[in-house]
């Protein structure tokens, strides 16, 4: 096991109308946390999806591969959809 040593934390105020902050509370206890860790979580996934798009966006620039011309890009959206058309039109 890594013996590293854990990043130091800094704390957050954050002032919200009480309406909100009940909300969050009962939906805290429903879902048996406090409101400190659904704020941490979230967070934590906003950092998390950040970086995961910067490294798509990185990728997309990098790839070496030509753009895809316009008309050909709405050939492929315009069968997407369709596709999604005739999915809900079944429903």
């Amino acid at each position: 096991m890594k013996n590293t040593t854990p990043e130091p934390t800094q704390r957050l105020n954050v002032e919200l109308p009480k309406s909100q902050y009940f909300a969050l509370k009962s939906y805290a206890l429903h879902n048996e946390t406090t409101v400190s860790q659904l704020v941490r979580d979230s967070l934590r996934n906003i950092v998390e999806y950040d970086t995961w798009f910067k490294a798509k966006v990185e990728a997309a620039q990098a790839d070496p591969r030509p753009a895809i011309e316009p008309a050909e890009w709405d050939a492929i959206r315009a069968q997407k959809l369709a596709q999604r058309k005739a999915l809900t039109d079944k429903t």
